[in-house]
């Protein structure tokens, strides 16, 4: 039986696909000081929490088989999945009857709204939502309607905290804070670490994954998601979103980010979410100042003209007509550990059950 558990839960956008590379790269130091991140590979993980969650597409046993290696491990595991940081308390304690005996480490990764605003619409347009940047960000300011919702069940820090503290203890909750642009790579693992009992050591690094799009790009593939609305999810994942997370990206270095400029009612409601977190009382590595919304440089999407879509339209077509084989295997190679319907997550709504064995413009 695993003497602790670290449940690395997100939440999205905030370091999680680092810190999972970093843990899948170093099995093997890990496994040196006794902690185990289950495998052979994190897509292990992924396809786990989707059957426990009961998700659309789950592969069922999934979950029984990695619940059974971390039981069987000795010493502590590092589980790290972000489709986890918004369940409900019922889905909590689920989760926490599952490991009997166990002691139990939530940790929270959390980056500041400024970024995150941009960084969760960009991923909403690469898993097939065609809500323009004007309506994303009306819906992150009102909470009125899909977007918001969307946007905020996956950032609303100070509720997912809450949750999880009043489930298992204010004392197994960790914030982890993101640093802010221009600390040193390294900071945000070494707090990661200091949450999950990582002794300092030689990492390896992971290739990189996720990479953001262009605000040009990103406004191409919310054109497309509205033009192939008739895909099965399964040939989505493996063109469009391929076509997005391997090809577009390439081009990313020639085009102008996605910018933002932290309008008022953020910097208010950042301010309220740090109070909150700061009052629930759960222990804090890093600081929650590092929480306080930057402005993101770089062009509005709804400034993005036809001319500069279409320029990313035509490079990305270049890229895929003449590496299209590599492109190929690329995404294949990629696809074996990706979050597919990252931007969505689980649907919060849905009633837990019993688990048996356990053309707008942009």
């Amino acid at each position: 039986m695993a003497e602790r558990l670290v449940l690395h839960v997100g939440l999205m956008k905030s370091g999680t696909t680092f810190v999972q590379g970093r843990c899948n790269a170093n099995r093997e130091r890990l496994a040196a000081q006794g902690i185990l991140f289950p495998g052979p590979s994190w897509a292990r993980q992924v396809h786990a929490v989707q059957d426990f969650l009961e998700m659309a597409h789950a592969r069922p046993g999934k979950w029984a088989a990695l619940r059974e290696e971390i039981q069987a491990h000795p010493g502590t595991a590092i589980l790290s999945m972000e489709y986890l940081g918004p369940i409900r308390p019922v889905r909590i304690q689920q989760l926490v009857e599952e490991f009997p005996g166990t002691e139990l480490t939530v940790v929270v990764t959390l980056r500041d709204l400024g970024r995150n605003v941009p960084a969760m619409w960009q991923e909403s347009v690469k898993n097939r939502k065609t809500w323009t940047w004007a309506e994303y960000v009306h819906g992150v300011e009102h909470e009125d309607d899909e977007a918001g919702r969307h946007f905020w069940n996956q950032q609303g820090a100070a509720r997912v905290l809450r949750r999880w503290a009043e489930s298992i203890g204010v004392d197994h909750v960790v914030v982890v804070s993101v640093p802010p642009p221009g600390a040193p790579p390294e900071l945000l693992w070494e707090r990661f670490s200091e949450a999950a009992g990582i002794k300092p050591d030689t990492w390896d690094d992971a290739p990189r994954a996720n990479e953001s799009l262009g605000a040009a790009s990103a406004v191409l593939m919310r054109r497309l998601n509205t033009e192939l609305a008739g895909l099965s999810r399964r040939d989505y994942t493996r063109r469009v979103k391929a076509f997005a997370k391997h090809t577009l990206v390439r081009h990313k270095g020639e085009e102008e980010p996605i910018g933002f400029a932290v309008p008022r009612w953020l910097r208010k409601r950042s301010g309220d979410e740090s109070r909150r977190i700061a009052k629930l009382g759960v222990p804090v590595i890093g600081d929650l100042a590092d929480l306080e919304p930057l402005d993101v440089r770089g062009v509005d999407p709804m400034a993005v003209t036809a001319e500069q879509e279409r320029e990313a339209a035509l490079a990305g077509l270049t890229v895929l007509l003449r590496d299209g084989d590599r492109a190929l295997k690329r995404r294949d190679r990629a696809g074996a550990g990706q979050k597919n319907g990252q931007g969505n997550g689980p649907k919060n709504g849905k009633k837990a059950g019993k688990r048996k064995g356990g053309k707008k413009q942009p």
